[in-house]
């Protein structure tokens, strides 16, 4: 079984096997829409709602979807459901819809989700499916939540300063936080990188996010037979 049938068929939790935190996936717009904890915090719901949405669809379907087209199936169903939030961002959370741009797309083709829904094909029922998906939205979520806060403190000195961006049908332009350069090391894209590294590191020092459970080799290695001769031509 190969690293990344593991991540799939193991259980995720905020601390264990997070996919960000152990696996490093969904690191683009982690480190692109952090820097407000509002837009960090959006991203987190539309990532929680995709991935429900989308775990429910996909397991509903299981009788519809062939193993041969299994990955077209939930690139549709996930882009279907992103495309619907997108638009419904337009129409209630312009600003916010502004400031979380193309990322908001890119939801739809989110590694960590996209591996994980063929398990939830294959499940029995409906619980295990839901609460899978809940504990893997979750976990994505509050890795958006915590480092967008700490960035957004680390840029501006202050927390929630946009949210007026949370305002259904506020389409002011000017709600959007103007960000002071109070550590401007940090709202630099190379800044943010490096501050994750950090995050990560003293993670694991403290063994909160537990990356030995994602990464675990306890089976036993394959045996390789050796073959020698000359093989023989057909011709002959």
């Amino acid at each position: 079984m190969s690293e990344l049938d593991r991540f799939a068929e193991s259980s995720t939790t905020v601390w264990s096997n997070n996919p960000s935190l152990a696996g490093l996936m969904g690191l683009s717009p982690l480190l692109a829409v952090s820097q407000t904890t509002v837009t960090g915090s959006a991203l987190a719901v539309i990532n929680l709602l995709v991935c429900l949405a989308s775990a429910l669809t996909v397991h509903g379907l299981r009788r519809y979807i062939t193993s041969r087209h299994l990955y077209l199936w939930i690139v549709i169903i996930m882009a279907g459901y992103t495309s619907v939030i997108s638009q419904l961002l337009q129409i209630w959370f312009y600003p916010l819809y502004r400031e979380l741009g193309i990322y908001t797309y890119l939801v739809a083709c989110n590694f960590a989700l996209l591996v994980k829904m063929p398990r939830y094909q294959k499940a029995a029922t409906a619980l295990p499916v839901l609460l899978d998906a809940c504990k893997l939205g979750i976990a994505l979520g509050v890795t958006l939540f915590g480092f967008s806060l700490l960035r957004e403190l680390l840029i501006s000195g202050a927390i929630f300063a946009n949210m007026s961006l949370l305002i259904p049908g506020n389409f002011d332009e000017s709600a959007a936080a103007t960000q002071s350069d109070w550590l401007k090391f940090a709202a630099l894209q190379p800044g943010a990188f490096i501050l994750l590294g950090l995050v990560v590191a003293v993670c694991n020092a403290l063994g909160i996010s537990k990356p030995e459970a994602y990464y675990r080799r306890d089976e036993p290695p394959i045996e390789r037979a050796r073959v020698t001769g000359r093989l023989k031509s057909s011709e002959q």
